[in-house]
């Protein structure tokens, strides 16, 4: 399978940069409950919905929102989060920095972009979760790595289009960075300009060993009545639907989004681990714009599927 063919070769390769992400993730010195709530943010708020926009260089104001969500794909058990917080946004036409942290254009062309960005998943109290109790917490993990974007169709205020990004994942503690291996999500995303402001992803979701072991494998020291042994492979891991709105007015925008994980005939569907195969992730939020450029500069979107 050409999916799993080239997991397996980017697998072997480890990663080059982790010294410089270790200075760079080595500055945040907040609580863990804090930095929760930082990477909430990141991931309930899209600031780029549709296709290339003219919007201010940059921004501030304040955001405030609630999401609800499973502690990891496949657990059974949620935590929901409600917080201000303040944002801002830079953007050009190659570079992107806000709450998600920094986007850049490395190719573009009519109908194909490349840019280079990343995620983050929530770190996870492995003694607050009871299919996890006892064992490691699991630490915020970084995604980063390029996206290609290819539009198939675009007309007027919609565009379709397949993305497919590739990704590096790194674990850390602020202390400690450890590598996770690869994921590829390639997806097909339609966009849609109205007075709401909407778009809709289908992901199939792959990842390599390294990276389904850290979050699904069970440790012979952690087997307990009801938890055996695991090990995962690497591979397909499921199905993802992202539907995303918003609508902007002047000083302030609301919007939200909902996400459907389905983990059927994924790789590691029997681990103990995996206590629900369909999740559900929703969030909604109000921003307020206090300051922003009288410069306007063209931008691309974000990626839906992340």
């Amino acid at each position: 399978m050409l999916y799993a063919g080239a997991l397996k070769f980017i697998s072997k390769r480890k990663n080059n940069t982790l010294g410089f992400l270790r200075v760079v993730l080595g500055g945040f010195h907040g609580r863990r409950e804090m930095l929760k709530y930082f990477l909430v943010l990141s991931t309930i708020y899209s600031s780029g919905l549709l296709a290339e926009q003219t919007l201010p260089q940059w921004e501030a104001g304040i955001w405030l929102g609630g999401i609800s969500l499973p502690d990891y794909r496949g657990s059974n058990e949620r935590r929901e989060y409600a917080l201000p917080l303040p944002y801002f946004i830079y953007r050009s036409e190659r570079l992107q920095v806000n709450r998600k942290g920094v986007k850049g254009l490395l190719y573009q062309s009519e109908n194909i972009h490349i840019d280079v960005g990343g995620k983050v998943n929530l770190p996870v109290d492995s003694d607050e979760n009871a299919a996890r109790k006892g064992m490691s917490d699991l630490d915020t993990a970084l995604s980063i790595g390029p996206t290609i974007h290819y539009i198939v169709y675009k007309k007027k205020r919609r565009t379709l289009n397949f993305q497919l990004p590739l990704r590096a994942v790194l674990s850390t503690d602020i202390k400690h960075i450890a590598y996770r291996g690869f994921t590829f999500n390639p997806a097909i995303v339609l966009r849609q300009q109205a007075q709401w402001d909407s778009a809709a992803s289908l992901a199939f979701l792959f990842s390599t060993r390294p990276y389904n072991e850290y979050y699904y494998d069970v440790a012979e020291n952690n087997v307990r009545p009801g938890r055996a042994r695991y090990q995962a492979d690497s591979g397909y891991g499921g199905i993802r639907l992202t539907l995303i709105t918003r609508r902007s007015f002047k000083k302030y925008s609301l919007g939200g989004f909902a996400r459907y994980d389905n983990l059927r005939g994924a790789t590691y569907e029997e681990s103990p681990l995996v206590t629900k195969v369909e999740n559900v992730t929703v969030g909604l939020y109000i921003t307020y714009q206090f300051l922003k450029s009288r410069r306007l500069v063209h931008f691309l979107p974000d990626d839906l599927e992340e």
